[in-house]
Formats: structure tokens, C-alpha cells, sequence
């Protein structure tokens, strides 16, 4: 088993927090579709098409296993067979406070369910950020709707169009939510490189300050591992001072499961978002790395190793 370790800065107090972690009317406005708690009988159920799997009502039945009001909580988390757990830690330092969470999860890193919690947590943890602070949450990943081939997300922010323009090509901007050493030269035909170690973007195929950017993006196909040319077009529409932002990532096979790029992409899109409303205070959530894998992660995350908490419940 591997386990996740991700933790948040939030602006709230560890009764809010826990509130929120344990009451079916606020779940149900952050995490899941449907959900039935009762902490006295050790209940723990949520379900529904925001959740990894889409689980039934039967299939989301969970045991809450410990809890210690406004500090921690601890449940069993069914998942296709595999038992997983998932605990959250409450810790106040100052004027925040800290929400810890671990989930065990699967070792292979090709099984599609460790993607999906990875980004669903990631995804997670960003709305139940924007919904402690009262800001719109537009972003879940309904996981009953994702089909194979090309995909497209949508989202506006509160932004003017050369802000929303500025995160997508500012080498400054694009390490704070997805590009480790960003290199970009902003002309047709000019690099265009998040520093990865392997893969991602190569170049600018089409850019319209403030209006599009299209990049190519060399991958390969999960079933024939033969390369193949994708494309990720980013569009913009300003007016009264916000900005629609869609992507679309083509170039994929009808029957090519992109499953892990969409929920990756949803969850990128809203970092964008509250990166772009809350300003130079936002930080993404940070995961612990894994020695190696640095580079695939935002520059943001990798500073922010040395402010992890290391606590378990």
C-alpha cells in the first residue's frame, strides 16, 4: 500500500473545520453528492457521482473508527474491493490551522483508482477552502459522466482575461500550480516546457495574448504505447472584468481512456481559480513527495516539503 499525505492551510477555526468534516449538510456542499454521518454509531456513508467509483448508497457505507471533536477523525473508506483508510488531523498554529490528511491507497501507480484519489483529495481540499471562506465552489469532478477520447472543462473566474492569460504563460504564475521550472517563449514555434523530468508540453502551436494559447503536447497511447500528438487549447472570453476559461485536450483515440487527465485538468483549472482570487497569499495543498518525483510537481509544492506536519492518528 502507499499512503497519501496532504495538508492545507485553512482561515478557519478547528470547530468549523470539524463541522465541516462531519456534517451531511456541509459534506454534501464540498465532497460528496449524498451523505448520512451519525459519529454515535460509528456511521460514515457517502456516495453518488462526485465520488471515485460513483458507489451506490449500499456500496458507501463506511466505519467511522475513531474520533476526537474539533482534532481529529479517522474512518474506513469501501473501495472496490479494498479496504482503505483515511484519517484527518485539526491542528492550530496561529491564526491557522492545519488540516492533515492520510489515505492509504494503491501501490501500482497505473491503477486508475490511485488517480483518482490523488486529484479528488487535491480537488477536495481546494473546495472545502473555498467553501470555509464563503466563496463560490464550481468545481466537482462527476465522476459518472467521464468518457474515453477528448475532454473539455470549463470554468469562470473573477479575474480580467491578461491575469487569466498571465498564469498560463508567466514562468512565475505556471510554478505556482503546475510547472516545476517553467520555460516559455511566448511566439508560435517557442518552447513551452513545464521541467518535468519526462513528458509534458513542447511548444506553443497558436497564441492570442489574453484571448488563446494552444500547445503541443507529445504522449502515448495506453493501449498501443505507440506516440501520439495532443493538443491542449486554452480560450478565453473576458467581460465585466471575469474570464471563461475552457480547455480542451485533444488528439486521443475515441476509445483511449483519459480518465486521470480529466480529473487532473478539473483539478488544475480550479487551482487557477483560487490562485488567481485569493492572490499572492494562495498556496495549493501540499503532498508529501517521494524521492524522485520533484519534478512533476508544482515548484510551490516542493518549498512548501519543509512546512509539512508529521502527525498520525
Amino acid at each position: 500500500m502507499k499512503t497519501l499525505h496532504i495538508q492545507i492551510a485553512l482561515q478557519a477555526t478547528p470547530e468549523r473545520i470539524f463541522e465541516a468534516l462531519t456534517t451531511a449538510e456541509h459534506l454534501e456542499k464540498w465532497f460528496a453528492e449524498k451523505v448520512d454521518i451519525a459519529l454515535s454509531e460509528n456511521r460514515y456513508a457517502f456516495w453518488g457521482r462526485f465520488t471515485p467509483g460513483t458507489p451506490t448508497e449500499e456500496n458507501g457505507k463506511h466505519t467511522l473508527l475513531s474520533y476526537e471533536v474539533n482534532k481529529s477523525l479517522k474512518f474506513q473508506w469501501h473501495y472496490d474491493g479494498v479496504e482503505t483508510t483515511v484519517s484527518f488531523i485539526i491542528e492550530q498554529r496561529g491564526t491557522t490551522t492545519y488540516l492533515l490528511l492520510t489515505h492509504d491507497v494503491m501501490l501500482n501507480s497505473h491503477d486508475i483508482r490511485q488517480i483518482y484519489f490523488a486529484d479528488f483529495w487535491f480537488l477536495s481540499l481546494e473546495n472545502l477552502r473555498r467553501y470555509l471562506d464563503g466563496r463560490e465552489i464550481v468545481a466537482r469532478c462527476d465522476f459518472s459522466a467521464i468518457k474515453p477520447g477528448n475532454f473539455s472543462h470549463m470554468i469562470d473566474i473573477d479575474a480580467p482575461p491578461e491575469d487569466v492569460f498571465g498564469a498560463l504563460i508567466r514562468p512565475d504564475q505556471l510554478n505556482r500550480w503546475i510547472a516545476s521550472n517553467a520555460t516559455v517563449e511566448p511566439v508560435v514555434g517557442g518552447k513551452y516546457d513545464y521541467g518535468w523530468k519526462t513528458g509534458g508540453p513542447v511548444k506553443i502551436l497558436e497564441i492570442k495574448p489574453n484571448e488563446k494559447l494552444t500547445i503541443a503536447w507529445p504522449d502515448t497511447d495506453p493501449d498501443s504505447q505507440q506516440p501520439i500528438d495532443t493538443v491542449v487549447a486554452w480560450t478565453l472570453e473576458g467581460s465585466g472584468g471575469k474570464t471563461r476559461l475552457t480547455i480542451v485536450h485533444s488528439g486521443f483515440a475515441p476509445n483511449t481512456r483519459t480518465d486521470g487527465l480529466q480529473a487532473g485538468w478539473l483539478n488544475f483549472i480550479n487551482w487557477i481559480k483560487s490562485m488567481l482570487e485569493y492572490g499572492s497569499v494562495w498556496q495549493p495543498p501540499y503532498v508529501r513527495l517521494s524521492i524522485g518525483s520533484e519534478s512533476y510537481y508544482a515548484a510551490s509544492i516542493v518549498a512548501g516539503q519543509v512546512d509539512l506536519i508529521t502527525r498520525e492518528i
